[in-house]
């Protein structure tokens, strides 16, 4: 069984992944659907005012744009350059990715530019985790925000669906998770000495090895470098209200959600952004999951509505990516291939 198991491609092994996240995300659909009146959720559905579902497009685009616009930032506090429409291609055909296979679609960005923009690798990489780390960052602290402004109202939810399973996984296996940390800091030791002594000016693997790291780290280190500090965070700021958007004026798109609030609002978004985080293509079912429950335990909105907010908001922004993802491949087939370069241009 394991040999078989060894002897695997791993192209098949990742296609046998992705066939069972989807149909973990298809049975979440089903899980959450069964008991439903599924008539009542396709009328809510077809009866929407879809001029609000079109505003809550056009504000993910827009976030989009911005989001290249701050990549670039990065890119050039590195010393390489992009043109902002290829960033942008690269972007929607990584989303369009990871449509496919969770996580494929920061891989996908980085090659894409690096190909139609000769920024090397290791360097886009970098900055690609830059900026999830600043991003994760931005949730945590709009996550403490909202808990802080609205404890006592969250205060049940939280100690049901976070804190008591969280206490019952740790519960007994807090050793185990010191002792794997223990091992790992012991790992990094080793090769962080062993990597030290290599010399990344020469050929092999060990230096090349060294040379890739070097430069993913120098990526990481763009958050630090970036020369335009004040339009970084005005990206920053204008794409999370943008995000904020694309699930706020979905609300006015139902009857049934259209008297919910900011407050609403920014719940929503962080419970769905945890939901899109899990390793189902898309998030299909995990979001649905946790907003369903978030708009029906919180504000006690009706299963059906929630389930058909949970659908039209995930479907809405799922069309347009994978109209810009499309439109985007097809822009950078007309685009020829860069050197491995991307630098600046002498000023």
């Amino acid at each position: 069984m394991f040999q078989i198991h060894d002897k695997l491609n791993p192209k098949i092994k990742r296609n046998i992944k992705v066939v069972f996240f989807a149909l973990v995300g298809i049975a979440i659909l089903w899980l959450i659907t069964r008991g439903q009146d599924v008539e009542r959720i396709w009328k809510e559905f077809l009866g929407a005012n879809y001029l609000w579902v079109i505003l809550s497009v056009l504000a993910g685009a827009l976030s989009h744009v911005l989001r290249a616009l701050r990549w670039n930032l990065l890119i050039n506090s590195m010393n390489h350059s992009s043109k902002t429409s290829t960033t942008f291609y690269a972007l929607m055909t990584g989303y369009l990715a990871n449509l496919a296979v969770p996580r494929l679609g920061e891989v996908t960005r980085c090659v894409t530019l690096t190909r139609y923009s000769g920024v090397p690798f290791n360097v886009t990489a970098g900055t690609v985790v830059a900026e999830r780390v600043f991003d994760m960052a931005c949730l945590a602290g709009l996550i403490v925000l909202v808990i802080a402004f609205q404890f006592t109202f969250l205060k049940e939810f939280l100690d049901y669906y976070v804190f008591s399973p969280l206490m019952a996984l740790v519960e007994g296996r807090i050793w185990i998770l010191i002792l794997l940390g223990i091992i790992f800091l012991g790992i990094a030791l080793v090769v962080w000495k062993y990597f030290k002594n290599v010399s990344s000016q020469k050929s092999g693997l060990a230096s090349k090895i060294k040379r890739q790291f070097m430069g993913f780290l120098r990526g990481m280190a763009s958050l630090v470098f970036v020369k335009k500090k004040i339009l970084f965070l005005t990206y920053t700021f204008f794409i999370w209200v943008l995000y904020f958007l694309m699930v706020y004026l979905c609300f006015f798109a139902l009857e049934s959600t259209s008297e919910l609030g900011i407050a609403a609002g920014f719940m929503v978004l962080i419970m769905g952004s945890l939901g899109i985080v899990a390793p189902v293509p898309g998030g299909v079912g995990t979001y649905h999951f946790v907003v369903i429950i978030t708009l029906t335990e919180l504000y006690g909105i009706a299963p059906e509505p929630a389930t058909s907010y949970a659908y039209l908001a995930h479907a809405s922004q799922i069309v347009m990516v994978l109209i810009l993802g499309v439109f985007s491949w097809m822009m950078l087939s007309f685009k020829k291939a860069e050197p491995k370069t991307g630098k600046m241009p002498v000023q």
